[in-house]
């Protein structure tokens, strides 16, 4: 080694650098897949909500993210300076062209362009699996949180999120519930193994719904004989769930989404069957915040906020 660049290296270890600094490489873990990169990306583009409000939680901004219209944490990517290419269901492969993103992260509504995203960038498939939600939302943080080097702030909120998790099931202790999914005046019954069944898990709520029959079958058409069937069984399974008398009915409003106004607060008030529950009389009805629990879903941050609005609401 020459004078000068014994001289550099000297210089630079005085100020805590070192040659792995500038050859630092990227490799990201799912479980599922690996995904090794020569540098950490800095040209990140994001098509899952969940995923995108783990990574702004963690202090991981991305660069390019759909056109929605983005709610709570992720409010700051409406800003302009964050380029939109595409929507949630359809990544705009052209404008990803151009912008040469260095990596790609699908899940959820995007996940079936992942086959189309690989030949632009390394492209990661991370959908929440709510069936699991607290072990899923665990080893995805931490996935994330190990590649970019944020283990730190990820085990601060997975800590919150335990202690708020515990104060709820503290108030929900013994208490039992129905998650609902409000379609206009029409309230799906949600059982644990259904869409958002997986909020029994998240409170500590005992359901009082048997679990859901899992069918591959297309939805029937509105009107059809099949789709009059399928009310009549729901009505049903309604009818002897509320005959037990839930502590709690739980409310998620689709037609709330970007608009946040409840109509089913007034439905539910008209509705043959809750309208007559102990729960509706009471008043003890939670209609949790539409963007949160439909758009955003399993996020890091958007957990710490859905675990707070129940034990507020409780």
């Amino acid at each position: 080694m020459n004078k000068k660049a014994l001289l550099l290296s000297v210089m630079l270890s005085m100020l805590g650098f070192s040659g792995a600094a500038f050859s630092q490489s990227f490799s990201l873990n799912t479980g599922k897949e690996s995904i090794q990169l020569k540098h950490p990306p800095k040209n990140i583009a994001v098509y899952d909500l969940s995923v995108l409000d783990t990574l702004n939680a963690l202090n991981v901004p991305a660069k390019i993210v759909p056109q929605t219209t983005f709610q709570g944490h992720l409010a700051n990517y409406n800003a302009e300076q964050f380029v939109k290419a595409g929507t949630l269901f359809e990544p705009d492969l052209a404008k990803l062209k151009e912008l040469k993103p260095d990596l790609i992260f699908v899940g959820g509504r995007s996940a079936k362009k992942l086959a189309s995203l690989q030949p632009i960038a390394p492209t990661v498939l991370l959908s929440a699996d709510t069936s699991h939600y607290m072990a899923d939302l665990t080893q995805r943080t931490q996935s994330l949180a190990k590649a970019f080097d944020r283990e730190k702030i990820a085990q601060q909120k997975l800590d919150e999120i335990k202690k708020l998790q515990a104060k709820l099931k503290a108030k929900t202790q013994g208490k039992s519930a129905i998650m609902f999914f409000a379609v206009s005046d029409n309230f799906m019954p949600q059982a644990e193994n259904d869409r958002f069944g997986f909020i029994y898990e998240l409170t500590g709520f005992k359901s009082v719904l048997p679990l859901a029959e899992k069918s591959d079958a297309p939805r029937p058409e509105a009107g059809s004989a099949e789709a009059i069937k399928a009310a009549n069984l729901t009505a049903e399974k309604l009818k002897t769930a509320v005959q037990q008398q839930p502590d709690y009915l739980i409310v998620l409003d689709r037609g709330a989404v970007n608009t946040q106004k409840y109509a089913s607060k007034d439905n539910i008030l008209k509705h043959e069957i809750l309208s007559k529950t102990d729960a509706v009389k009471n008043q003890k009805v939670i209609y949790v915040n539409a963007d949160a629990w439909y758009l955003t879903g399993a996020g890091l941050d958007n957990t710490i906020f859905m675990l707070k609005e129940l034990i507020a609401a409780i």
